[in-house]
């Protein structure tokens, strides 16, 4: 892939695009079965954990100028050590990628093409990302520039469709007896606004670092604002109990709301078609991260880079196909998304304890 330049403001469309994925769609559900009407709450608390986790990406990224994940984790690590860490990287983000594709196959399925099966979409969509992914960072920011405003429009117009429809009655009561629970729901609710990390992976192909932190959390916080708005919006519509049996609750509100119009006479398909370019951008940035982490941990040359990303599509698709049904697929995701957690905790503070000592130690023996 081409060394590509990106500018500063690309970040925000980068890390935004990352975070709105998939998790997008599925979270309420999960939130709600632990902390009921509080799951707004828990989401708030996740935002917050969240934006820990988003400075120390980009600490651990600024300390470490040049470089992107893998390869700082070699540069740090050394050959033994940091390819030992590097491989955590590897799994998680081939794994993830993976799911992400399966997840929103059987969304599409479910709500839009129920007889293509799933097989060939996937395939479709796989070979697809990794062509544009192919390309370099600079196509791929490219391409969600021109689809990062449609989706945003959907979602606002999503919130305040389901606004008429609120019944404050299904929040309450607030923090009744639930304070453990909410905050128990915290952890994956960070989890599912770790698209994050993509900065570890962008950071280094910014061609001003120094404004890129302004544009990265505003990124951030669009989407962590989305997160809260429609977990929210959900629970105000249909209360606690109904969102627990809804594998897709996002899609399932758009599916309840009239607009009085015929031109979104079925929203929820005009969401899932929206959401296929939102898709694609994520599992785009996910996938081009996979293949860094592929190139750097068995030290490819260039000039077969190509064929680590055709590696990919086999790939790709066997993670995909590996769960057995629906529910497994969101079982596993939902997994990752507390792994993402521990990672977060241990993995990159890690780097950046280790980033320090190497240059206090390189400071101390250009002083001696």
């Amino acid at each position: 892939m081409k060394n590509n330049k990106l500018l500063p403001i690309q970040i925000l469309t980068l890390t935004s695009s990352n975070m709105l994925t998939v998790n997008l769609l599925t979270i309420q559900q999960g939130l709600v079965s632990v902390a009921k009407q509080d799951a707004w709450i828990s989401m708030l608390l996740g935002t917050v954990i969240g934006l820990v986790g988003a400075l120390l990406m980009y600490y651990l990224s600024t300390i470490n100028q040049g470089l992107d994940l893998p390869e700082m984790t070699l540069h740090i690590g050394g050959n033994w050590f940091g390819r030992l860490l590097l491989s955590i990287s590897v799994v998680y983000v081939l794994i993830y990628s993976g799911l992400t594709i399966r997840v929103f196959v059987q969304a599409l399925q479910l709500f839009l093409i129920d007889r293509t099966p799933m097989l060939v979409i996937s395939i479709i969509m796989i070979i697809v990302i990794v062509c544009v992914v192919s390309k370099g960072i600079e196509t791929i920011a490219g391409v969600i520039d021109i689809l990062f405003p449609f989706l945003i429009f959907t979602l606002i117009l999503l919130i305040a469709a389901s606004v008429p429809q609120y019944q404050i009655i299904n929040i309450k009561p607030v923090l009744y007896k639930n304070m453990f629970n909410t905050f128990k729901a915290s952890l994956p609710a960070s989890g599912a606004l770790a698209g994050y990390g993509s900065i570890v992976y962008t950071m280094k192909y910014v061609t001003d670092q120094k404004r890129a932190l302004k544009w990265y959390l505003s990124g951030f916080f669009i989407s962590a604002g989305f997160f809260i708005l429609l977990t929210t919006s959900t629970i105000l519509v249909f209360g606690p109990e109904e969102t627990q049996r809804f594998l897709f609750p996002t899609l399932y509100l758009s599916k309840s709301l009239n607009l009085g119009t015929n031109l979104f006479e079925r929203l929820e398909a005009f969401m899932v078609v929206l959401w296929i370019p939102a898709v694609f951008a994520s599992a785009g940035i996910y996938t081009f991260s996979s293949i860094r982490n592929f190139i750097v941990f068995f030290n490819i040359k260039p000039k077969y880079e190509k064929y680590v990303a055709l590696v990919h599509i086999p790939l790709l698709l066997f993670v995909a196909m590996y769960s057995k049904n629906q529910l497994e697929a969101l079982e596993h995701m939902k997994s990752f998304d507390l792994i993402v957690v521990g990672l977060i905790i241990v993995y990159i503070p890690l780097l950046i304890i280790l980033s320090l000592i190497r240059i206090v130690s390189k400071s101390n023996w250009k002083t001696c």
